[in-house]
């Protein structure tokens, strides 16, 4: 999440009366965004938002910027009484997140309104702008499933084998089909990122893939998935530093060093989530137990079934942590084991 700070400047206009300071009562108007916002946006969509501001009876009011913005945007303001801008912003595919605005109004006399903050949701290009649960009754409606800032995420199994889609509609391009079953025959298990319902009450979810490139979204039917399953963990691997750290309600309840892909086989960067668990089997260079994740080596595709990333144990613990995988993530076989204990499936994975 990114701070950003925008700050109103008074004009310095002559005038032949300027009433005190305590008869001027300066407020935004109705044009302007209520305070907490959120406004959603897709990356590569240009973003326009009206603020206003005015003082009854009092002088010119100013709607100026100051502080850093996003990369790429702009605030278009003309004084007067009242004052009107747009803030307009188009962001680029890596500006993906929250980002906080705050305005301020200020007139030439020692006045100014309070701060009004915005939160500016930016999603990924291609996808309905991001945003809070739509008002009663305004379709089609979009609702959120998995909300980091919470930290709650729901997942579920395919029900029947689908076809994810780049939209909400069966006349959106097909990008993936969805099987019962993974490679290793397990469940096939989504995370559950979003939905939109539409007034006929057709309802579509926008889901994670275990498709290249990685972190890729699609769009499914909601009758093709399970009941939802709600968790509270999120794991974070960081390459840089060789470190795994599992959160419950965003405080950290794990840590363990790890290794990583060699640099020819590098462990890829994205947002994922754990797919299955895998246990029962004897390989001894994977160690007791396994998280099979829905990332995918860009590198060694050929790989049986696909070259998916996975997280297990090993049997070479002193060689971690460090850069020694063919990608995938190894753990010292007892951090495995307390790790199968704590993580669920359906647990977003962030590898850094």
């Amino acid at each position: 999440m990114v701070a950003i700070a925008a700050v109103g400047f008074a004009v310095l206009a002559p005038s032949a009366a300027i009433p005190a300071p305590q008869d001027v009562v300066l407020s935004w108007t109705a044009s302007t965004s209520p305070e907490g916002a959120v406004i959603g946006v897709a990356a590569k969509t240009q973003l326009s938002v009206p603020l206003a501001a005015s003082a009854p009876g009092g002088p010119a009011v100013t709607i100026h910027i100051a502080g850093a913005l996003p990369k790429g945007s702009v605030l278009r303001a003309a004084d007067g009484n009242p004052a009107k801008a747009t803030f307009i912003w188009t962001p680029s595919a890596t500006q993906v997140g929250d980002y906080h605005v705050t305005f301020t109004a200020a007139a030439q006399v020692p006045v100014a309104s309070a701060p009004r903050t915005i939160i500016v949701r930016v999603g990924r290009a291609g996808q309905p702008p991001p945003g809070p649960p739509s008002p009663p009754g305004v379709f089609p409606r979009q609702y959120a499933l998995s909300d980091g800032a919470k930290e709650t995420y729901q997942w579920a199994f395919i029900r029947h084998r689908t076809v994810a889609r780049s939209g909400p509609s069966r006349s959106a391009r097909a990008i993936s089909r969805l099987g019962f079953r993974t490679p290793e025959l397990y469940r096939n298990a989504i995370l559950v990122l979003n939905g939109v319902q539409y007034r006929n009450g057709q309802q579509w979810l926008r889901v994670r893939l275990a498709i290249l490139p990685n972190s890729s979204t699609g769009w499914v039917r909601r009758g093709s998935l399970g009941r939802f399953q709600t968790i509270h963990t999120r794991m974070v691997i960081d390459r840089s530093r060789l470190r795994a750290t599992l959160y419950r309600y965003g405080k950290p309840i794990f840590r363990t060093g790890v290794g990583v892909g060699q640099p020819q086989w590098p462990t890829p960067r994205g947002e994922f989530y754990i797919r299955e668990k895998l246990s029962g089997y004897y390989a001894p260079a994977y160690g007791p137990r396994a998280f099979g994740l829905n990332a995918r080596s860009s590198v060694l595709t050929d790989w049986l079934g696909g070259g998916f990333i996975g997280i297990h144990g090993t049997n070479e613990p002193g060689i971690l942590p460090g850069r020694v995988s063919h990608g995938c993530v190894r753990m010292r076989n007892p951090a495995i084991m307390r790790l199968f204990g704590l993580m669920p499936i359906g647990t977003p994975v962030s590898i850094r």
